[in-house]
Formats: structure tokens, sequence, C-alpha cells
């Protein structure tokens, strides 16, 4: 079962890396903020009603954040970018789904 204590675990590697990503407990629950570097300014939050929300969001964070590694936003990303973020992304999802 997915919970939102194991998203955080899976996630966590990924968060200490990225700080374009915070998450913060509030009292409507989990939500991850989003930190726009060059505004010097929140750019979004959104409210993780479920741990599979939480997971969603993060998922697709981590997928950006990868493709930027590979191309620094210079270049567009090659097949072999693409099929090594997949595979990432893959691993996961299977981390998840443990």
């Amino acid at each position: 079962m997915l919970t939102f204590e194991k998203v955080l675990d899976v996630f966590k590697d990924y968060l200490a890396d990225d700080d374009m990503y915070e998450i913060v407990m509030t009292s409507h629950g989990y939500t991850v903020m989003e930190w726009d570097g060059r505004l010097g300014d929140w750019a979004d939050s959104k409210l993780c009603k479920t741990p599979q929300d939480m997971a969603d969001i993060l998922l697709s964070g981590y997928e950006g954040y990868l493709e930027y590694q590979a191309t620094h936003e210079d270049r567009e990303l090659t097949e072999d970018d693409s099929a090594q973020v997949e595979a990432k992304r893959q691993i996961m999802l299977a981390k998840l789904q443990q």
C-alpha cells in the first residue's frame, strides 16, 4: 500500500538534490511547493490529497530534473537521453510499488 511516508522515502535522494520542490505539512495535509529560482518566489503549490497525488507530482518533477541534467536546457533531448530518463522513471515506479 502506498503511503505518504513511502513516497517521501522513495524520493528523498531526489528531493535532497533538487531544491525546486519542498514538501510541507499544512493544516490541510501534505503540500508540494515549487520554487522558481529565477523569480525568487514560489511558482506553484499543490495539495496532495492522496499519496498517489504526491507520487505523481514528484515523478513529473523528477522527469523534468533528469531532462535538465541531460541537456542543461542548451539542446534538445536525444533518443538516448529520453531512454535514460524513462529507465530511471521506471526504477522510481518500481520502488513505489514495492
